[in-house]
């Protein structure tokens, strides 16, 4: 099931393929790209990103890369070195409905203005909120004379990248993904570019910081992956979604008792007739169950929610839309699927 999935989603977006940002052998680059998976809005992520950036910014790093647009990132500028919070307080506003909004996120910058007071946000992300900070941002450069600036012509092809994004997603939500996926990208590259290739950090949904990723549809390497082709081991890349075991129960495969470590589940509303996949790793299990049938479907290691290792054995539950459960099992026997990444083969066993 999961490489017939895989392989329609292949089949989407083709026409889109031409703007993935070319593969260049060499590079001058000198900077590193440090990147940091998160789920937006989770306390947990936010801490670790704070640690990280403290660590950057000790390092001397100022350029902190988020998962903004153009202008929000300059508003957020501008906030740092305001008197008042009446800026990030009309982002927050901007953000409500979103996966975003939640108190942890305003502590967030406020902590990074405080402990980081020379942090330089830069949004590369496509125009989201243009209606409402792209607006306003691009009246705040008219009423300060700067129509002709760059910062106005930035504004304006970001704004053009949102619209073109929720145009696309109204007719073909996978093609408006991929297009995001690959703007991302080429506006990364320009900021990075422009800032002379220094060190730099960013924090993106882990959704686009695997190394050896693809983006959600499975039609294009992630913004990581890409960038990744461009500068190679410049890149780094650390997830900090990776689940912790939540509970244990007792599963029966096979005839045999085994303990079964639950880490939790995800959304999966993107892939077709499917809301979501909770993930288990059956314990001490492999040596009994590694020479079960093989359907021939597989399933990646990026699509774990937990770090996974060789000679584990896992069950994945997956929610349709009508409902109903489908479970499959998995077992990973140290081969990989692409470039290192570590491959896991679905297995037939009874309950």
């Amino acid at each position: 099931m999961m490489k017939k999935l895989l392989s329609a989603m292949l089949s989407v977006c083709m026409l889109f393929l031409c703007c993935i940002v070319p593969v260049h052998a060499e590079t001058s680059a000198s900077g590193k790209i440090m990147l940091y998976g998160e789920s937006h809005a989770d306390p947990g992520c936010l801490e670790k990103e704070l640690a990280a950036w403290s660590d950057c910014y000790a390092d001397g790093m100022r350029d902190l890369f988020v998962e903004l647009p153009f202008y929000v990132a300059e508003y957020l500028n501008l906030w740092m070195h305001a008197d008042s919070d009446e800026i990030l307080e009309q982002f927050y506003a901007d953000i409500e409905g979103t996966d975003a909004h939640a108190p942890c996120v305003l502590d967030f910058y406020r902590r990074i203005k405080a402990d980081f007071p020379e942090t330089v946000f830069h949004g590369t992300d496509v125009g989201h909120l243009y209606y409402t900070a792209g607006l306003r941002y691009i009246t705040l450069l008219e009423s300060e004379g700067r129509k002709d600036s760059e910062e106005y012509r930035l504004a304006e092809e970001i704004i053009g990248q949102g619209i073109t994004y929720y145009t696309m997603q109204a007719e073909n939500k996978n093609s408006a993904f991929v297009y995001r996926e690959n703007q991302m990208v080429e506006n990364f590259l320009r900021v990075y570019n422009e800032l002379g290739q220094k060190d730099v950090m960013g924090i993106y949904g882990s959704a686009h910081t695997g190394l050896f990723s693809r983006d959600i549809t499975g039609s294009v390497p992630c913004m990581a992956a890409q960038l990744r082709n461009h500068y190679g081991t410049l890149v780094s890349s650390t997830d900090l979604t990776k689940a912790d075991i939540i509970s244990t129960d007792t599963v029966t495969l096979n005839g045999k008792e085994y303990q079964a470590s639950f880490f939790g589940s995800q959304d999966i509303s993107w892939a077709e007739g499917y809301l979501t996949r909770a993930f288990r790793r059956v314990e001490n299990a492999y040596e009994d169950l590694k020479d079960a049938p093989r359907t021939g479907n597989y399933l990646p290691a990026h699509n774990y929610i937990m770090d996974i290792s060789a000679g584990e054995v896992f069950i994945v539950d997956y929610t349709k839309q009508d409902g109903s459960l489908e479970r499959m099992y998995f077992l990973s026997d140290g081969s990989t699927y692409d470039e290192g990444v570590l491959n896991t083969y679905q297995i037939l066993l009874n309950e």
